[in-house]
Protein backbone atom coordinates (compact mmCIF):
# COMPACT_ATOMS: atom_id res chain seq x y z
CA UNK A 1 0.00 0.00 0.00
CA UNK A 2 2.76 2.63 0.81
CA UNK A 3 4.51 1.82 -2.63
CA UNK A 4 1.24 2.07 -4.10
CA UNK A 5 0.54 5.58 -2.34
CA UNK A 6 4.12 6.73 -2.95
CA UNK A 7 3.80 5.75 -6.98
CA UNK A 8 0.20 7.89 -6.61
CA UNK A 9 2.07 11.16 -5.19
CA UNK A 10 5.00 10.82 -7.79
CA UNK A 11 2.34 10.87 -10.65
CA UNK A 12 0.31 13.77 -8.97
CA UNK A 13 3.39 15.75 -8.89
CA UNK A 14 4.71 15.14 -12.46
CA UNK A 15 1.50 15.70 -13.74
CA UNK A 16 1.05 19.09 -11.71
CA UNK A 17 4.79 19.82 -13.07
CA UNK A 18 3.58 19.23 -16.77
CA UNK A 19 0.67 21.62 -16.16
CA UNK A 20 2.94 24.92 -14.30
CA UNK A 21 5.27 24.27 -17.34
CA UNK A 22 2.57 24.20 -19.93
CA UNK A 23 1.03 27.58 -18.46
CA UNK A 24 4.34 28.99 -17.82
CA UNK A 25 5.30 27.98 -21.49
CA UNK A 26 2.51 29.28 -23.15
CA UNK A 27 2.11 32.54 -20.67
CA UNK A 28 5.80 33.15 -22.74
CA UNK A 29 4.82 32.44 -25.77
CA UNK A 30 1.79 34.57 -25.78
CA UNK A 31 3.72 37.82 -24.90
CA UNK A 32 5.86 37.36 -27.91
CA UNK A 33 5.34 40.89 -30.37
CA UNK A 34 3.85 38.63 -33.28
CA UNK A 35 0.31 38.46 -31.29
CA UNK A 36 0.06 41.77 -30.83
CA UNK A 37 -1.91 43.95 -28.18
CA UNK A 38 -5.27 44.56 -26.59
CA UNK A 39 -7.17 47.73 -27.20
CA UNK A 40 -6.67 49.93 -24.25
CA UNK A 41 -9.26 50.86 -21.73
CA UNK A 42 -9.58 54.54 -23.63
CA UNK A 43 -9.59 52.53 -27.09
CA UNK A 44 -12.31 50.58 -25.42
CA UNK A 45 -15.05 53.37 -24.85
CA UNK A 46 -15.14 53.64 -28.88
CA UNK A 47 -15.19 50.01 -29.26
CA UNK A 48 -18.27 49.39 -27.02
CA UNK A 49 -20.26 51.91 -29.38
CA UNK A 50 -19.74 49.88 -31.76
CA UNK A 51 -23.56 48.40 -33.02
CA UNK A 52 -21.32 44.92 -33.72
CA UNK A 53 -19.61 44.62 -30.05
CA UNK A 54 -21.68 42.90 -27.45
CA UNK A 55 -20.21 44.97 -24.82
CA UNK A 56 -18.02 41.51 -24.28
CA UNK A 57 -17.11 41.00 -28.16
CA UNK A 58 -17.38 41.89 -31.70
CA UNK A 59 -19.96 39.62 -33.24
CA UNK A 60 -21.71 38.80 -36.99
CA UNK A 61 -25.05 39.86 -36.95
CA UNK A 62 -28.20 37.01 -36.86
CA UNK A 63 -26.38 34.83 -34.13
CA UNK A 64 -23.50 33.00 -36.26
CA UNK A 65 -21.41 30.78 -34.75
CA UNK A 66 -18.57 30.77 -35.87
CA UNK A 67 -16.72 28.33 -33.62
CA UNK A 68 -16.38 24.35 -34.65
CA UNK A 69 -17.69 21.57 -32.21
CA UNK A 70 -15.23 18.90 -31.06
CA UNK A 71 -17.65 16.33 -32.60
CA UNK A 72 -17.29 18.14 -35.92
CA UNK A 73 -13.20 18.47 -35.38
CA UNK A 74 -13.23 14.91 -34.80
CA UNK A 75 -14.70 14.12 -38.58
CA UNK A 76 -11.52 16.10 -39.79
CA UNK A 77 -9.09 13.85 -38.50
CA UNK A 78 -9.49 11.22 -41.12
CA UNK A 79 -8.67 13.67 -43.95
CA UNK A 80 -6.08 15.06 -42.70
CA UNK A 81 -4.46 11.71 -41.97
CA UNK A 82 -5.23 11.22 -45.35
CA UNK A 83 -2.58 11.26 -48.60
CA UNK A 84 -5.17 11.86 -50.90
CA UNK A 85 -5.56 14.97 -52.69
CA UNK A 86 -3.10 17.19 -53.93
CA UNK A 87 -3.56 19.94 -51.08
CA UNK A 88 -0.76 21.78 -52.33
CA UNK A 89 1.57 22.09 -55.43
CA UNK A 90 4.60 19.29 -55.79
CA UNK A 91 6.66 22.58 -57.11
CA UNK A 92 7.18 26.03 -57.61
CA UNK A 93 3.83 27.60 -59.27
CA UNK A 94 4.92 29.94 -61.97
CA UNK A 95 5.44 33.52 -60.73
CA UNK A 96 5.98 36.96 -61.95
CA UNK A 97 8.72 38.80 -60.01
CA UNK A 98 8.07 42.26 -59.87
CA UNK A 99 10.82 44.79 -60.82
CA UNK A 100 9.95 48.09 -59.49
CA UNK A 101 12.36 50.11 -61.14
CA UNK A 102 11.89 48.82 -64.21
CA UNK A 103 7.97 49.12 -64.16
CA UNK A 104 6.48 50.46 -66.39
CA UNK A 105 4.87 53.81 -65.79
CA UNK A 106 0.77 54.12 -65.32
CA UNK A 107 -1.00 57.65 -66.03
CA UNK A 108 -2.72 58.89 -63.28
CA UNK A 109 -6.22 58.08 -64.71
CA UNK A 110 -5.24 54.71 -64.79
CA UNK A 111 -5.92 51.60 -62.09
CA UNK A 112 -3.34 48.60 -62.08
CA UNK A 113 -4.16 45.88 -59.99
CA UNK A 114 -1.20 43.11 -58.58
CA UNK A 115 -1.83 39.66 -57.02
CA UNK A 116 0.93 39.43 -54.39
CA UNK A 117 -0.32 35.81 -53.92
CA UNK A 118 -3.29 35.15 -51.63
CA UNK A 119 -4.80 37.73 -50.45
CA UNK A 120 -2.18 40.59 -50.63
CA UNK A 121 -2.47 42.98 -53.46
CA UNK A 122 -0.57 45.68 -54.86
CA UNK A 123 -2.98 48.33 -56.30
CA UNK A 124 -1.78 51.22 -58.19
CA UNK A 125 -4.84 53.84 -58.51
CA UNK A 126 -4.93 57.61 -60.13
CA UNK A 127 -0.85 57.63 -58.89
CA UNK A 128 -1.61 56.10 -55.66
CA UNK A 129 -0.06 53.36 -54.27
CA UNK A 130 -2.13 50.92 -51.94
CA UNK A 131 -1.55 47.80 -50.42
CA UNK A 132 -4.19 45.54 -49.06
CA UNK A 133 -3.74 42.77 -46.59
CA UNK A 134 0.24 42.47 -47.36
CA UNK A 135 1.71 39.43 -46.28
CA UNK A 136 4.70 38.46 -47.09
CA UNK A 137 5.96 36.48 -44.47
CA UNK A 138 6.78 32.60 -44.93
CA UNK A 139 4.54 31.35 -42.27
CA UNK A 140 0.74 32.41 -42.12
CA UNK A 141 1.28 31.29 -38.50
CA UNK A 142 2.48 32.92 -34.92
CA UNK A 143 5.16 29.71 -35.53
CA UNK A 144 7.87 29.15 -37.98
CA UNK A 145 7.02 25.45 -38.70
CA UNK A 146 3.21 26.08 -39.41
CA UNK A 147 1.35 27.06 -42.58
CA UNK A 148 4.49 27.50 -44.80
CA UNK A 149 4.37 29.97 -47.76
CA UNK A 150 4.25 27.16 -50.95
CA UNK A 151 7.75 27.37 -52.73
CA UNK A 152 8.78 30.57 -54.25
CA UNK A 153 5.50 31.90 -54.45
CA UNK A 154 6.88 35.75 -52.88
CA UNK A 155 7.04 38.25 -56.40
CA UNK A 156 8.77 41.27 -54.19
CA UNK A 157 10.20 41.31 -50.71
CA UNK A 158 8.64 43.74 -48.23
CA UNK A 159 11.85 45.66 -48.36
CA UNK A 160 11.82 46.07 -52.14
CA UNK A 161 8.29 48.08 -51.97
CA UNK A 162 8.15 51.57 -52.50
CA UNK A 163 6.80 54.48 -50.75
CA UNK A 164 3.34 53.27 -49.81
CA UNK A 165 0.66 55.99 -49.67
CA UNK A 166 -2.19 53.50 -47.74
CA UNK A 167 -2.71 50.18 -46.42
CA UNK A 168 -5.83 48.51 -45.95
CA UNK A 169 -6.29 45.33 -43.64
CA UNK A 170 -9.33 43.26 -43.18
CA UNK A 171 -8.61 41.70 -40.03
CA UNK A 172 -6.27 40.37 -37.48
CA UNK A 173 -5.25 36.53 -38.88
CA UNK A 174 -2.22 36.03 -39.25
CA UNK A 175 -2.51 35.26 -43.23
CA UNK A 176 -3.52 38.89 -43.60
CA UNK A 177 -2.08 40.79 -40.43
CA UNK A 178 1.80 39.64 -40.46
CA UNK A 179 4.09 40.83 -37.95
CA UNK A 180 7.47 40.64 -39.48
CA UNK A 181 5.89 42.62 -42.63
CA UNK A 182 4.11 45.32 -40.66
CA UNK A 183 7.82 45.53 -39.00
CA UNK A 184 9.40 45.76 -42.56
CA UNK A 185 6.83 48.34 -44.08
CA UNK A 186 5.59 50.63 -41.20
CA UNK A 187 7.86 53.71 -42.00
CA UNK A 188 7.63 53.62 -45.72
CA UNK A 189 3.59 54.00 -44.84
CA UNK A 190 1.91 57.21 -45.10
CA UNK A 191 -1.54 55.73 -44.05
CA UNK A 192 -3.21 52.69 -41.86
CA UNK A 193 -6.84 52.29 -42.31
CA UNK A 194 -8.40 49.02 -40.17
CA UNK A 195 -11.55 47.98 -38.83
CA UNK A 196 -12.02 49.42 -34.95
CA UNK A 197 -9.50 47.38 -32.37
CA UNK A 198 -7.07 46.18 -34.81
CA UNK A 199 -5.34 49.67 -34.74
CA UNK A 200 -3.74 48.42 -31.33
CA UNK A 201 -1.47 46.03 -33.12
CA UNK A 202 0.20 48.53 -35.02
CA UNK A 203 0.77 50.18 -32.46
CA UNK A 204 2.11 47.72 -30.40
CA UNK A 205 4.38 47.00 -33.43
CA UNK A 206 5.52 50.38 -33.79
CA UNK A 207 3.33 52.28 -35.80
CA UNK A 208 2.46 55.82 -35.11
CA UNK A 209 -1.46 56.37 -33.43
CA UNK A 210 -1.56 59.29 -36.23
CA UNK A 211 -1.35 56.84 -38.81
CA UNK A 212 -3.59 54.66 -38.23
CA UNK A 213 -7.81 55.24 -38.78
CA UNK A 214 -10.03 52.81 -37.98
CA UNK A 215 -13.53 52.42 -38.88
CA UNK A 216 -16.85 50.10 -37.89
CA UNK A 217 -18.88 48.79 -41.12
CA UNK A 218 -20.56 51.51 -43.69
CA UNK A 219 -18.41 54.12 -42.43
CA UNK A 220 -16.80 56.03 -45.32
CA UNK A 221 -13.66 58.28 -45.30
CA UNK A 222 -12.33 59.99 -48.26
CA UNK A 223 -8.13 60.13 -48.39
CA UNK A 224 -5.85 60.87 -51.15
CA UNK A 225 -8.67 61.29 -53.45
CA UNK A 226 -10.14 58.33 -52.76
CA UNK A 227 -13.41 57.37 -51.52
CA UNK A 228 -13.38 54.37 -49.04
CA UNK A 229 -15.80 52.77 -46.76
CA UNK A 230 -15.53 49.74 -44.73
CA UNK A 231 -18.57 47.24 -45.28
CA UNK A 232 -19.47 44.29 -43.44
CA UNK A 233 -17.85 40.53 -43.96
CA UNK A 234 -19.20 37.15 -42.06
CA UNK A 235 -15.84 36.33 -40.37
CA UNK A 236 -14.53 36.15 -37.02
CA UNK A 237 -11.37 37.20 -35.68
CA UNK A 238 -8.09 36.68 -32.99
CA UNK A 239 -4.34 36.09 -32.45
CA UNK A 240 -3.98 34.45 -29.65
CA UNK A 241 -5.85 32.10 -27.01
CA UNK A 242 -8.14 34.85 -25.33
CA UNK A 243 -8.50 37.52 -27.90
CA UNK A 244 -11.21 36.08 -29.82
CA UNK A 245 -13.43 38.88 -31.82
CA UNK A 246 -11.90 41.42 -29.97
CA UNK A 247 -11.35 43.19 -32.74
CA UNK A 248 -13.58 43.50 -35.99
CA UNK A 249 -13.40 42.07 -39.56
CA UNK A 250 -14.43 43.86 -42.63
CA UNK A 251 -14.34 43.74 -46.31
CA UNK A 252 -13.63 47.11 -48.27
CA UNK A 253 -15.15 49.69 -50.93
CA UNK A 254 -12.67 51.38 -52.91
CA UNK A 255 -13.46 54.11 -54.97
CA UNK A 256 -11.91 55.98 -57.16
CA UNK A 257 -12.71 58.99 -59.91
CA UNK A 258 -12.93 56.40 -62.44
CA UNK A 259 -13.27 52.74 -61.27
CA UNK A 260 -13.89 50.93 -58.49
CA UNK A 261 -12.89 47.61 -56.50
CA UNK A 262 -14.42 45.41 -53.70
CA UNK A 263 -12.17 43.70 -51.81
CA UNK A 264 -13.81 40.95 -49.66
CA UNK A 265 -11.17 40.33 -46.71
CA UNK A 266 -12.72 36.69 -45.21
CA UNK A 267 -16.10 35.73 -45.23
CA UNK A 268 -19.02 33.26 -45.58
CA UNK A 269 -21.57 33.75 -47.80
CA UNK A 270 -24.08 36.00 -46.53
CA UNK A 271 -26.74 38.61 -47.23
CA UNK A 272 -24.23 41.58 -46.67
CA UNK A 273 -22.79 41.17 -50.36
CA UNK A 274 -26.47 41.77 -51.56
CA UNK A 275 -26.40 45.06 -49.56
CA UNK A 276 -22.93 46.26 -50.49
CA UNK A 277 -23.92 45.75 -53.76
CA UNK A 278 -26.96 47.80 -53.82
CA UNK A 279 -24.94 51.10 -51.86
CA UNK A 280 -21.90 50.89 -53.73
CA UNK A 281 -22.08 48.65 -57.02
CA UNK A 282 -21.45 48.11 -59.66
CA UNK A 283 -17.43 47.23 -59.11
CA UNK A 284 -15.33 47.10 -62.30
CA UNK A 285 -13.50 44.20 -60.17
CA UNK A 286 -14.48 42.08 -57.11
CA UNK A 287 -12.06 40.53 -55.71
CA UNK A 288 -13.57 37.79 -53.29
CA UNK A 289 -12.45 35.04 -51.45
CA UNK A 290 -12.20 31.59 -52.89
CA UNK A 291 -10.44 29.00 -50.91
CA UNK A 292 -9.54 27.80 -47.57
CA UNK A 293 -13.40 26.28 -47.29
CA UNK A 294 -14.86 23.17 -45.95
CA UNK A 295 -18.17 22.47 -45.32
CA UNK A 296 -17.96 22.64 -42.01
CA UNK A 297 -16.63 26.31 -41.68
CA UNK A 298 -19.05 28.08 -44.53
CA UNK A 299 -20.29 30.72 -42.25
CA UNK A 300 -16.77 32.16 -42.06
CA UNK A 301 -15.48 30.94 -45.21
CA UNK A 302 -17.33 30.44 -48.89
CA UNK A 303 -17.40 27.53 -51.23
CA UNK A 304 -16.33 28.54 -54.60
CA UNK A 305 -20.00 28.47 -56.22
CA UNK A 306 -20.74 31.00 -53.35
CA UNK A 307 -18.10 33.09 -54.57
CA UNK A 308 -19.21 33.78 -58.16
CA UNK A 309 -23.10 34.40 -55.99
CA UNK A 310 -21.45 37.01 -54.26
CA UNK A 311 -19.90 38.81 -57.48
CA UNK A 312 -23.73 38.50 -58.89
CA UNK A 313 -24.81 40.41 -56.17
CA UNK A 314 -22.69 43.13 -55.41
CA UNK A 315 -23.11 43.54 -59.22
CA UNK A 316 -19.08 42.70 -60.24
CA UNK A 317 -18.50 43.38 -63.82
CA UNK A 318 -15.34 40.79 -62.96
CA UNK A 319 -14.36 38.56 -60.37
CA UNK A 320 -10.88 37.66 -59.58
CA UNK A 321 -10.89 34.48 -56.50
CA UNK A 322 -8.40 35.31 -54.04
CA UNK A 323 -7.29 33.72 -50.65
CA UNK A 324 -5.78 30.66 -52.72
CA UNK A 325 -2.41 29.53 -54.42
CA UNK A 326 -0.05 30.30 -51.31
CA UNK A 327 -1.01 28.55 -48.47
CA UNK A 328 -2.55 25.38 -47.50
CA UNK A 329 -4.72 26.53 -44.51
CA UNK A 330 -7.47 23.59 -45.37
CA UNK A 331 -7.74 20.27 -46.77
CA UNK A 332 -8.87 20.78 -50.41
CA UNK A 333 -6.32 20.19 -53.12
CA UNK A 334 -4.60 23.27 -53.99
CA UNK A 335 -6.53 23.70 -57.48
CA UNK A 336 -9.63 23.15 -56.19
CA UNK A 337 -10.72 26.55 -55.44
CA UNK A 338 -10.51 27.93 -59.21
CA UNK A 339 -11.68 24.41 -60.53
CA UNK A 340 -14.92 25.03 -58.87
CA UNK A 341 -15.17 28.03 -59.54
CA UNK A 342 -14.33 28.07 -63.27
CA UNK A 343 -17.26 25.78 -63.33
CA UNK A 344 -19.86 27.99 -61.56
CA UNK A 345 -18.74 30.44 -64.19
CA UNK A 346 -19.75 28.56 -67.28
CA UNK A 347 -23.63 29.42 -66.97
CA UNK A 348 -22.63 33.47 -66.77
CA UNK A 349 -19.95 33.61 -69.53
CA UNK A 350 -20.46 37.47 -69.99
CA UNK A 351 -18.53 37.89 -65.62
CA UNK A 352 -14.87 36.81 -66.71
CA UNK A 353 -13.04 35.22 -64.06
CA UNK A 354 -9.87 36.90 -63.81
CA UNK A 355 -6.92 34.70 -63.27
CA UNK A 356 -3.54 36.31 -63.34
CA UNK A 357 -0.83 34.42 -62.01
CA UNK A 358 1.05 35.77 -59.02
CA UNK A 359 3.29 38.49 -59.20
CA UNK A 360 1.16 39.60 -62.75
CA UNK A 361 -0.20 42.61 -63.24
CA UNK A 362 -3.52 43.87 -64.73
CA UNK A 363 -4.93 47.03 -65.69
CA UNK A 364 -8.29 47.85 -65.89
CA UNK A 365 -10.35 48.66 -69.15
CA UNK A 366 -7.83 46.93 -71.20
CA UNK A 367 -7.76 42.68 -71.86
CA UNK A 368 -8.34 40.82 -68.17
CA UNK A 369 -6.03 37.37 -67.94
CA UNK A 370 -8.62 34.33 -68.15
CA UNK A 371 -6.07 31.62 -68.73
CA UNK A 372 -6.53 28.60 -66.94
CA UNK A 373 -2.95 28.41 -65.91
CA UNK A 374 -2.64 26.00 -62.86
CA UNK A 375 -3.82 23.14 -64.93
CA UNK A 376 -0.68 22.57 -66.06
CA UNK A 377 0.81 22.19 -62.53
CA UNK A 378 -2.05 19.63 -61.25
CA UNK A 379 -0.58 15.90 -61.03
CA UNK A 380 -4.38 14.36 -60.65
Amino acid sequence: MNKLWKWLKRLIVTIVVLLLVAVIGTTILLQQPQFGAAPSEEEMVSLLESPQHTGEKFQNPGGITTTMSFGKGLSLIPTMLSDEGEKSPTGSLPIHRLDWDSRSSLADTSTRVTWLGHSSFLLEMEGKTILLDPMFGANASPVGFMAERFPESLPITAEQLPAVDLVLFSHDHYDHLDYPTILSIKDKVGQFLVPLGLGAHLQHWGVSKDKIIELDWWEEVTLLGLELACTPSQHFSGRGLMDRDQTLWCSWVIHGKRKKIFFSGDSGYFGGFKKIGEKYGPFDLTLLECGQYNTLWTEIHMLPEQTFQANLDLKGKALMPIHWGTFQLALHPWFEPVERLSVAANAQPNVPVVTPIIGQSIELGTPLPQEKWWREYMTQ
